[in-house]
């Protein structure tokens, strides 16, 4: 291993994501005689698979897994982490958001009760200022995980995008390690985390609780926490959502509009049907003032995928303007209505 070396495992399936991520990075104050290198992973089958291939392909002794959609907005980031392990020598594993006992239902996503990060849905910008302290915890989340040991991620017995932390933070706590959240009197990170997609939660931690059940506490006279009637619920949800793309770049919001007023329940958002009814507002908000459709956030967008590539642009060089006023790239051509409501949506 070399131990002043730190490597970045990310799992990709965004390109416009994972470049503002790596501007962060960029961004970041390494410690003296450390290097740093990125590991993009693409295609994997699971997070567990794609983790461990690339965590087998580095000889960093430290390893930073995080989300493509994670931003590290504190530039001594690194700094403090490295000198963290140094002070902590029974430390494996450390992140920015944990929890200090595991929940006595099987909402695992509800646990988190350390930590201080800045959040997004899309539909609004939060702050979980949970704790400044640093803490030791029993298990963190894997939004932003980083390891001074190895251990192989267990896609042997397990596979999806789920339960993922919580697996390798037992995985951890078996081998003796502690886990720990660092003082944060500031947040380090934005995870721009949009909606989850729950539909294959009750899967993944069926098998999650078959591998750990005698480390966790007793969930055996619980049943599952989505139904069956919430999985077709959203999967039509999403049959919908396809059909409104169309329908967006076809200049029909208002047959949009009077569908969200029928089916529209946020229990059954995904992030895309967020950021739809976010183009809606600013469609609506631009006719209010005169701007024409030909002028407006649209025009320039021949496809979905294109508006949302430019709506991500835009809430991103709106980040930059406050984290990182020094290194702004150009806005994409909009109007001030159209910056105004992704602002208003995704920044505290």
């Amino acid at each position: 291993m070399d131990t002043k070396k730190i490597s970045f495992i990310i799992c990709v399936n965004d390109e416009t994501y994972y470049s503002e991520c790596l501007f962060y990075i960029d961004r970041l104050r390494v410690p003296d005689e450390y290097e740093i290198d990125v590991y993009p992973v693409r295609d994997a089958s699971s997070i567990y698979q794609g983790y461990n291939l690339a965590m087998l392909q580095t000889d960093a002794k430290y390893k930073i897994y995080m989300h493509q959609d994670v931003f590290l907005i504190y530039e001594n980031l690194l700094i403090e982490l490295i000198a963290f392990f140094e002070h902590h020598p029974r430390a494996g594993m450390i992140g920015v958001l944990g929890c200090r006992q595991y929940p006595q239902d099987r909402r695992f996503y509800r646990a988190w009760d350390i930590g201080n990060v800045i959040g997004c849905s899309e539909k609004h910008a939060f702050w979980n200022d949970l704790s400044e302290e640093e803490s030791q915890v029993t298990a963190l989340d894997g939004m932003f995980l980083m390891t001074a040991k190895d251990l192989l991620w267990r896609e042997d017995v397990l596979s999806g995008w789920d339960f993922y932390d919580f697996s390798q933070s037992l995985e951890f706590s078996k081998k003796g390690y502690e886990l720990w959240v660092p003082a944060q009197r500031n947040p380090w990170c934005i995870h721009d985390c949009g909606y989850l997609n729950f539909t294959g939660y009750d899967q993944g931690q069926e098998l999650f609780l078959q591998t750990y059940g005698k480390m966790l506490p007793d969930y055996s006279g619980q049943g599952p926490v989505y139904s069956e009637n919430y999985c077709q619920r959203f999967q039509l949800m999403m049959e919908l959502k396809e059909h409104w793309k169309i329908l967006l770049m076809q200049h029909r919001e208002l047959e949009i509009t009077k569908m969200l007023e029928q089916a529209g329940d946020e229990r059954f958002f995904d992030t895309e049907t967020a950021v739809i009814i976010n183009m809606l507002e600013i469609q609506k908000k631009e006719a209010e003032k005169g701007i024409p459709w030909k002028q407006g956030f649209l025009a320039d967008c021949e496809t979905f995928e294109q508006a949302y590539r430019k709506y991500k642009k835009i809430k991103f060089y709106l980040r930059r303007i406050k984290y990182a006023p020094d290194d702004i790239e150009l806005c994409p051509d909009s109007s001030d209505t159209a910056k105004e409501v992704i602002r208003n949506h995704t920044m505290l």
